[in-house]
């Protein structure tokens, strides 16, 4: 899109915002939304309906003032391109891309188009932003600062094995996966405990290497926060319940779904507020002048239920500090 278009663009949202004179006379805004996960899972719908129920809040009414227009994305690189490019060719005025994967694969697409990106590790280290408080360029959003986490995940799995060993279980196929898997290292090393890893690329070695941790004397997993792993945690939860493990996922998610626990943001809440800012944007604001925003919360999720069903004893400073006990 050339610098003209562009400014044609933004003249064209100005004038069409709600309650502008000429609101009636114009169309929809489009705007590109880019789910991650499966329209035929619960959890992954809720996330969708937050953002709408959001746009309401906003005064953002479907069909008057904006067409929704999405998109799901299963995380991987060349599903996520052509999402974005179909979005775009559609005539998306602005797009919401979720998770790192696809907020990368947007900014990629477009350098004019605003973007609010939602649940994005480190926005400054990917590059879609110059700095949180000042973004620069055409993308700000919600960071869920899995990134600054590690050392919290270490801190549960330490005091559920109390062990001087934790076991963790990582993507290797995922740009990002390498980089949190030596966060945590360096995490487990400044507790004074050892990492006892596995790496998976692909669905197809998740039994063979959950055994094969099993073999290795783990009682509990650390699971690496990773589009892969939130999309594949059903898979995984199973096959560490059939082996008798524990799992401590990053997604609140994951304990509702049978994990041991879960320390992660509110990901509702989230995509419940990023229509705020896609408002302010259709008012004018640039999305460089919109700070990036962390998580108000992170919740301590523990399911009770797994715990008995291992034989876990869930220590008594955990269940206090729980946010949600699971029965």
């Amino acid at each position: 899109m050339r610098r003209r278009e562009f400014i044609i663009l933004l003249g064209g949202v100005s004038a069409s915002w709600p309650g502008s004179g000429s609101a009636q006379a114009n169309k929809p805004i489009r705007i590109g939304l880019l789910p991650f996960g499966s329209p035929s899972n619960d959890y992954d719908k809720s996330l969708v309906e937050a953002f709408r129920l959001g746009l309401r809040q906003a005064g953002l009414i479907e069909g008057r003032d904006i067409v929704l227009d999405i998109v799901w994305t299963s995380g991987s690189d060349a599903d996520t391109d052509q999402a974005v490019t179909d979005l775009i060719g559609r005539g998306a005025a602005l797009l919401v891309p979720t998770g790192s994967t696809a907020s990368v694969a947007t900014r990629r697409h477009t350098s004019t188009i605003p973007i609010v990106f939602v649940s994005v590790g480190n926005p400054v280290a990917m590059g879609l932003v110059q700095n949180l408080a000042h973004p620069g360029g055409n993308a700000t959003g919600f960071s869920d600062i899995f990134s600054d986490l590690s050392a919290k995940l270490v801190e549960l799995g330490k005091a559920i094995n109390k062990q001087d060993t934790i076991d963790y279980l990582w993507h290797t196929a995922w740009p990002d996966g390498k980089n949190r898997f030596q966060t945590t290292e360096q995490a487990a090393q400044s507790a004074g405990l050892k990492v006892r890893a596995r790496g998976i690329a692909e669905s197809a070695e998740i039994d063979e290497t959950i055994a094969a941790l099993k073999r290795d004397g783990a009682t509990t997993i650390i699971v690496q926060p990773a589009p892969f792993t939130y999309r594949e945690r059903s898979h995984i939860i199973g096959t560490a319940s059939e082996n008798g493990l524990g799992t401590i996922f990053g997604f609140p998610a994951a304990a509702r779904d049978g994990a041991l626990m879960a320390y992660g943001p509110d990901y509702l809440h989230m995509n419940q507020r990023a229509p705020l800012y896609v408002s302010q944007i259709l008012k004018g604001t640039k999305p460089a002048d919109l700070p990036v925003e962390l998580p108000a919360k992170i919740n301590l999720l523990v399911n009770l239920k797994t715990a008995k069903r291992l034989g876990v004893e869930v220590p008594l400073s955990l269940l206090i500090r729980a946010d949600e006990l699971i029965e």
